[in-house]
């Protein structure tokens, strides 16, 4: 086997710009991301230009027509929570695809490669007096974040990555390269009259959304489970048909994103926070709900129990000179002109009674209010007690529920004997957990499933779902597509081979990833660096 890889990698590099390796080293490095599994793949491909990564997929594609599988995962800066962008084949990284083609700063636009940093472009951006409003780490690429298309932080008041993205250029598991637009009936009708592997997506895909129009529609909208954007491909009554967002979140099992054309936002004011401690969910709740009428940019939940984690790492924030107590801390943005957002947190900060322990962002603790994410990252690379892996991240809870489900938590932390303290977007209900395993340990191991599995159970007692916030990758599909419908479990099938009829791209994404296979890939040993907190 190893003689054949070898040959592969030759072969390529003398077919690509940009370089193929079968080093180990090299291997072993793109063999993690942030999620809690590890998979070696056996070739590393960084690919110079869209035609490089049009040859590597045609490559694959013609091996799996004869029967030799090298399947195909995409990578952004590694920081995927879920698995999605590692293989035991071939993994196909985006870093050197990074040019800004055009920025058209008077209409808002900018055209650039999609392994393109989210840090990278606002800096691009800024002194042009625009923004891409993604609460995302930095690093994360553009085309990571349409990969995942996360509910972020910010996505109540912008909408998310989805609300950005005008065009894509895809390269389809074949080698095709397409460029997603709006199209209408008649432009529809011709692409549909081709003999390509893009003609063929738009025929069957256009009878599929016919055929499955009351299954699409009745499809969780809080779930980024399967292709959630399919009920979006038809806009304007069925007057328009756009493949883009068929892409949200379909983790490049459907195509690899290489190009985008982006809308963007005024640069607004630099957010004003503040913060207040609760010894009660109930009076923490109330706080959140009124500061949610005030049009915040975030509203952030934190079980202060985290801070006690955070002040033993060594990192407590100034800001919070009070010894916390058990109970709940909430985070509140605005990013309005200064002076409205100074109202609101003044009208916030009435809402409370003089007793309660709050503080607001003046220029004298602006730096003090940034610890608040350093602090989450310390708790979140605590590794006294082992490791924190993301997974039971990015669940979606519906507020309403949040008393009932944290009642049922205490239980599920007893029974499991691990600390489950909860975080998140309260304003988003997209909530997280990062208990501590030993995962070198093959019965912390399956205590992970076991959790794993019992918190989707208790969240759909909740109505909540544990794919809420992002897509489920590599492990979730453990727990949560057994409890599938099975007309939506072939619904993603049908879906999944329109696009990539010969099983190349992501395959064990958005399919039955088994249980014995995830303890096979559950990593052994903690990941290095720190890990990401969003």
């Amino acid at each position: 086997m190893g003689e054949i890889v070898n040959k592969i990698a030759v072969y390529l590099n003398r077919h690509i710009t940009g370089n193929v390796f079968d080093k180990d080293s090299i291997l072993e490095a793109y063999s993690s991301d942030r999620s809690p599994l590890k998979v070696k793949p056996r070739l590393v491909a960084l690919p110079e230009s869209t035609s490089d990564v049009r040859k590597l997929l045609k490559f694959s594609s013609q091996l799996a027509e004869k029967k030799y599988s090298l399947p195909v995962a995409v990578r952004g800066s590694g920081l995927s929570k879920s698995g999605a962008d590692l293989s035991s084949g071939l993994v196909i990284s985006t870093e050197k695809l990074t040019r800004v083609r055009e920025l058209d700063a008077h209409d808002r636009l900018i055209h650039v490669q999609a392994g393109i940093t989210l840090g990278r472009l606002n800096a691009i951006l800024a002194p042009h007096g625009l923004v891409l409003p993604v609460s995302a780490d930095p690093r994360e690429t553009l085309g990571g974040l349409i990969a995942n298309a996360p509910r972020d932080r910010f996505s109540g008041k912008y909408g998310g990555i989805m609300n950005y993205i005008d065009r894509v250029e895809v390269v389809l598991s074949n080698g095709e390269l397409i460029q997603t637009s709006r199209l209408s009936r008649g432009r529809l009708a011709a692409k549909q009259s081709g003999k390509s592997l893009e003609s063929d997506i738009y025929r069957k895909l256009d009878k599929l959304l016919t055929s499955h129009a009351s299954q699409i529609s009745a499809l969780d909208k809080h779930s980024s489970f399967g292709y959630p954007g399919l009920r979006h491909i038809r806009r304007v009554h069925g007057k328009v048909f756009d493949l883009l967002p068929a892409f949200f979140g379909a983790e490049g099992s459907l195509g690899v994103v290489t190009e985008v054309i982006l809308r963007l936002e005024v640069l607004p004011p630099r957010a004003h926070r503040a913060f207040a401690v609760f010894s009660t969910l109930k009076s923490a709740q109330e706080f959140a709900d009124y500061a949610l009428t005030l049009q915040p940019l975030s509203v952030d939940l934190y079980d202060t129990r985290i801070f006690k984690s955070v002040d033993d790492f060594g990192k407590k924030p100034d800001l919070l000179t009070k010894k916390l107590e058990s109970g709940f801390l909430v985070l509140v943005s605005f990013n309005d002109k200064s002076h409205r957002s100074r109202r609101k947190v003044k009208k916030l900060l009435h809402f409370l009674p003089k007793s309660a322990f709050a503080v607001s962002e003046t220029l004298g603790n602006s730096a003090d209010f940034d610890d608040f994410e350093t602090s989450l990252l310390a708790f979140l690379n605590d590794s006294s007690k082992g490791d924190r892996p993301a997974l039971l991240d990015d669940f979606y809870l519906p507020r309403a529920h949040l008393s009932k489900f944290l009642e049922d938590l205490k239980k599920l932390e007893k029974t499991s004997k691990k600390s489950l303290e909860l975080f998140g977007d309260y304003a988003g209900e997209n909530f997280s957990l990062r208990p501590d395993f030993t995962l070198s340990k093959v019965s912390e191991r399956r205590t992970a499933l076991t959790l794993l599995q019992n918190l989707s159970e208790l969240l759909q007692a909740h109505d909540g779902s544990l794919v809420g916030g992002a897509p489920e990758g590599r492990l979730k599909p453990v727990v949560v597509y057994p409890a599938l419908d099975k007309k939506d479990r072939e619904l993603i099938a049908e879906v999944k081979d329109l696009f990539d009829p010969t099983g190349i791209l992501s395959p064990e994404t958005k399919s039955a990833y088994d249980t014995r296979s995830a303890v096979r890939h559950l990593r052994t040993d903690p990941l290095p660096g720190p890990t990401s907190a969003l």
